[in-house]
């Protein structure tokens, strides 16, 4: 790094050689911090830079900006409140004219100046899912072309009879993250086992759920209990087929499958699926 020269920053003062001036003092922004002639470049700076390159078309204005907002954006500079405000205006008005795609995330970088707010009212009025991608700096975020008509979903749990079973495990491990429905092949390990199981358990692995279950999320999610629910619905040959291929999956992986029946199609409440999860639970030692 080249020596601080004191007469190349007068020659610079007096050219008004803004780019060269910041660059100085940068450089040399901590052998500068006290220095009287720094201050003097400064005062400079701040009586003169916005009417010098007022004259300039804004795509010139914005490169002499850039340059002053590397000082800013390092904490190397000594520019007073008033500058500060009046900079971060006076780019948000050039970019506005530019059409900068970076507009809206310098406005939410700088909400305190009302200029900044107003381009971010408009936009959020406009175009909300720009504001979604600009407060997420380098992350992208897109969403899907919907149109009018209703949404084509289907609920998570297929019966009443599920969703009080899901409720009554979740209020049995209040400090665990149960979670339904999930995959078999997202909490088991088949690398581990698969010679252990037939060509069709092996094929219904990757199609299989189980109905639930707990998660620790002080251990990284690791999986704890699993619970299936049993109903008149697994009284199917195919069913039973299923529901042997899954008890020969868990054994194989040396996980405890816990089943819980409710007999008949009406739904059993969440208090007695409660009461039959603390049983279970009591009586395996878990």
């Amino acid at each position: 790094m080249a020596a601080f020269d004191r007469e190349s920053m007068y020659h610079m003062l007096a050219k008004r050689d803004w780019e060269g001036l910041s660059n100085t003092l940068v450089t040399h922004a901590k052998e500068l911090k006290n220095d009287p002639v720094t201050q003097q470049a400064i005062q400079f700076f701040e009586s003169d830079f916005f009417a010098d390159s007022a004259g300039y078309a804004s795509k010139v204005r914005y490169q002499k900006f850039e340059t002053i907002a590397l000082m800013i954006e390092l904490g190397k500079h000594g520019f007073s409140r008033g500058f500060l405000d009046r900079f971060v205006d006076e780019k948000l008005k050039v970019m506005q004219e530019l059409n900068m795609s970076s507009l809206l995330s310098f406005a939410i970088s700088n909400q305190h100046r009302p200029l900044a707010q107003q381009i971010i009212k408009d936009k959020q009025s406009s175009q909300p899912e720009q504001i979604a991608n600009a407060r997420r700096g380098d992350v992208s975020v897109k969403a899907s072309q919907v149109h009018a008509s209703a949404p084509k979903i289907v609920k998570l749990f297929k019966s009443q009879q599920e969703e009080n079973f899901f409720e009554a495990v979740r209020r049995v491990f209040p400090t665990y993250n149960p979670y339904p429905n999930v995959a078999l092949s997202s909490v088991l390990d088949i690398d581990a086992f698969k010679d252990d199981l037939t060509p069709r358990e092996r094929d219904y692995f990757f199609r299989a759920v189980v109905d639930s279950v707990v998660f620790d999320a002080r251990d990284s999610y690791t999986p704890k209990f699993f619970f299936e629910l049993d109903s008149v619905y697994h009284d199917s040959t195919r069913a039973k087929e299923n529901d042997a291929m899954k008890d020969s999956i868990f054994k194989a992986a040396n996980v405890k499958l816990i089943r819980i029946r409710g007999f008949g199609q009406k739904a059993v409440t969440i208090q007695e699926f409660e009461r039959l999860v603390l049983d279970v639970m009591a009586s395996s030692g878990s």
